[in-house]
């Protein structure tokens, strides 16, 4: 190869990394045992740090579940989350920067985010015919919805019981947007709109179903 060649080559490739890196502007994550660091946030923004993990016993996997936001007190574009015990066991991380709603979704140094297979899952028309709903088959769930603009809600449910938002055990677990817990100050959704993020975390198996919704998925509803 000439050196015309090699250095026309050597422009180009650089070129498209300085593009690659600047069209992602999603959170950038770190993760030690004891400390989540995240930077690319909004400068005093708020970040929600939203997990769910395993801690293996002698017989059995105690679940652990977090949810907290945290404030970019120095402005800087970075913030952290200080975990209570160091996390060495399987986690799956869900971080938010509420202002913008750009995400990023990171786990455990050497476990590997888990996505369900095709499982059977429907958004459902309410009463008012209001996209409100959402259907999971499996026994359990814990949702997640981030709404256009950065707003987060919140809930564990599982099939039958009250949290169930229809309370039938069917093998589905329904997530009901009227129910949901407020993770920021914002009003609560009246039904799923195009650009909200719903994900779905399996708790029993840590798999994660992330839905980026649009007006063709919302267009399936029943």
């Amino acid at each position: 190869m000439s050196r015309w060649s090699a250095t026309l080559v050597a422009l180009l490739l650089s070129g498209f990394a300085r593009q690659s890196s600047a069209a992602n502007n999603d959170p950038a994550v770190t993760i030690t045992p004891s400390r989540i660091t995240v930077s690319r946030i909004t400068p005093g923004g708020r970040v929600l740090f939203f997990g769910a993990g395993f801690e293996p016993k002698r017989y059995y996997a105690q679940p652990h579940r977090w949810s907290s936001v945290v404030t970019d007190a120095h402005r800087d574009g970075v913030v952290a989350y200080d975990l209570d015990q160091p996390v060495m066991w399987n986690a799956v991380w869900i971080i938010v920067d509420l202002t913008s709603g750009r995400y990023a979704i990171s786990s455990t140094p050497g476990y590997t985010v888990m996505r369900p297979p095709r499982d059977r899952h429907d958004f459902k028309h309410d009463a008012l015919g209001a996209v409100s709903r959402f259907v999971f088959a499996r026994p359990a769930a814990d949702f997640l919805y981030i709404a256009p603009g950065g707003g987060a809600w919140k809930q564990l449910a599982r099939d039958g019981e009250d949290t169930d938002g229809d309370g039938v055990p069917d093998g589905f677990t329904t997530i009901d947007l009227s129910r949901l817990e407020a993770l920021d100050a914002g009003d609560r959704p009246r039904a799923f709109v195009p650009g909200g993020t719903l994900f779905v975390i399996d708790p029993t198996r840590l798999e994660l179903l992330e839905l980026k919704i649009d007006a063709s998925l919302l267009g399936r509803a029943h």
